[in-house]
């Protein structure tokens, strides 16, 4: 209750403030100002209003409703930061003579500023969301018994706003990559599960030698384990809940643990499921890690020997400044990393979540191929 208390108290806060500086802006007046309150008050609510909307409505105004509040929450959130900048800019000009300061925008001109950049930036995002970049890990391994290709998708977040049609692209697109084991590396589903089937249907098409598995992140216990089983088992992906699995004859072992979920503080979650397993771990098999977040891979992972971690969660930050907010909290939050022979890759997403944008990140699909060492 605390985080939605802090978080409605932030949205409101960022409305308050863009209606504010519009009202300056504009040399508006005081009824101006108390009814843009009230619009930011009746506006603040509408993300969690969004999650009581009945499940007995027609999908298509669900989810006409969804993407504009969530659009919005992108929208407002570059206003805010516009704003905050133009005001501390204004702040830094006060000494300076006019002649000096002339080139900053001011009263309904900074507003027309504001309201353009905002729409270009919101317009790159939509676009940047719909744009996979596919990068590629090549590892070589003296363990496995043949070459393997690897497609690693995580956050992929499932739900009312992403549609038939995307999921089928996202199938044929990684058909197209000839996958011989695809991974799912948690937040797989994110709202409305009782919608998801024809989406897990979809995904039961992706065809892999080797298998499709993957891990529970935290919003499949937010929508329900028993549910999240369910989604996955109809999509035909093998769900590993703090455990290991060795594919046949390949060489591989698989371990997978869950996200700690409403633990989200607890670091050291991933370290201890970890040490549960250690003894069921093969030393002559290259081992790979499946969990949500991009935890206790330095701490057990690497003295352990597992040869390679997946992880996402961090969405690379999905949205500007986020993509250097989100390193505060942790310390890999994209891309390859590589101690003492063991890697960890952390994806961005596949999709994402909240604002349907990508501002400073890109929506990944990420190729690892497992090459024998000495052919």
């Amino acid at each position: 209750m605390t985080f939605f208390l802090i978080a409605a108290l932030v949205y409101f806060s960022m409305h308050a403030l863009v209606w504010a500086r519009a009202g300056k802006q504009l040399a508006a007046g005081r009824r101006f100002l108390l009814f843009g309150w009230l619009i930011a008050l009746l506006l603040t609510f509408t993300p969690f209003l969004a999650h009581f909307i009945p499940a007995t409505w027609p999908q298509p105004p669900v989810r006409l409703a969804w993407w504009l509040v969530y659009l919005w929450v992108g929208v407002i959130f570059y206003l805010f930061w516009l704003n905050l900048v133009a005001f501390v800019l204004e702040l830094a000009a006060r000494p300076l003579p006019t002649a000096w300061s002339a080139w900053l925008p001011r009263g309904r001109r900074q507003l027309h500023w504001i309201l353009g950049v905002t729409v270009l930036i919101v317009g790159y995002g939509l676009y940047g969301a719909t744009q996979w970049q596919v990068p590629r890990l090549t590892i070589e391994t003296p363990y496995i018994q043949r070459d393997a290709r690897v497609v690693l998708l995580s956050d992929t977040h499932f739900g009312v706003m992403t549609t038939q049609a995307r999921v089928a692209r996202l199938v044929a697109f990684v058909q197209d990559l000839n996958p011989d084991l695809v991974l799912f590396a948690g937040d797989q589903i994110n709202d409305h599960p009782e919608w998801l089937a024809p989406k897990a249907q979809a995904l039961s098409g992706i065809a892999a030698p080797l298998g499709k598995f993957g891990v529970v992140g935290n919003h499949e216990f937010y929508v329900g384990v028993q549910t999240s089983r369910d989604f996955h088992e109809l999509a035909g992906i093998r769900l590993l809940r703090n455990e290991t699995r060795v594919l046949p004859e390949s060489g591989i072992q698989l371990v997978g643990v869950d996200d700690p979920a409403w633990g989200f503080r607890d670091r050291g979650f991933t370290a201890r499921q970890l040490d549960k397993l250690a003894p069921d771990l093969l030393p002559d098999h290259f081992t790979l890690l499946i969990a949500h977040r991009p935890w206790g891979w330095e701490e057990q992972a690497v003295p352990l020997g597992i040869d390679l971690q997946l992880s996402g969660h961090t969405h690379g930050g999905q949205i500007f400044p986020f993509n250097w907010l989100v390193r505060l909290h942790y310390d890999h939050v994209a891309g390859h990393f590589e101690k003492e022979g063991r890697h960890l890759f952390v994806s961005t997403g596949t999709f994402g979540w909240g604002p349907p944008l990508r501002v400073g990140t890109r929506p990944q699909i990420v190729v690892i191929e497992l090459v024998r060492q000495g052919g």
